[in-house]
């Protein structure tokens, strides 16, 4: 028995990168903040460099201090749209896999 959620499991159990990438479009953010050491690690394990960069984009902008408009800065906001759009093309299969 594992002591991962079952969310986390998913995501450990996830057979290539387009499952990943899938996760990690759908997960809560509040898991990604809650999970992000284990969620980093098995990344990480995975060899899923393009998901890693995902991760840590919206980590940033999770984390980013906010301006009076309630936004994070453009720097971050745009680094975390390019990481989208590579994770969601690799979500739908459009992406060479490297490593899975």
């Amino acid at each position: 028995m594992t002591t991962l959620l079952p969310i986390i499991e998913e995501l450990a159990g996830a057979p290539d990168h387009a499952a990943r990438a899938r996760w990690l479009l759908e997960v809560p953010l509040a898991v990604i903040v809650r999970d992000q050491v284990t969620i980093h690690r098995l990344l990480s394990a995975a060899g899923f460099h393009e998901g890693l960069a995902y991760f840590a984009a919206e980590i940033a902008a999770l984390s980013a201090t906010r301006g009076r408009d309630g936004l994070a800065p453009n720097t971050i906001r745009m680094t975390r749209e390019y990481a989208r759009i590579g994770i969601q093309v690799i979500a739908r299969g459009g992406a060479e896999e490297r490593g899975s």
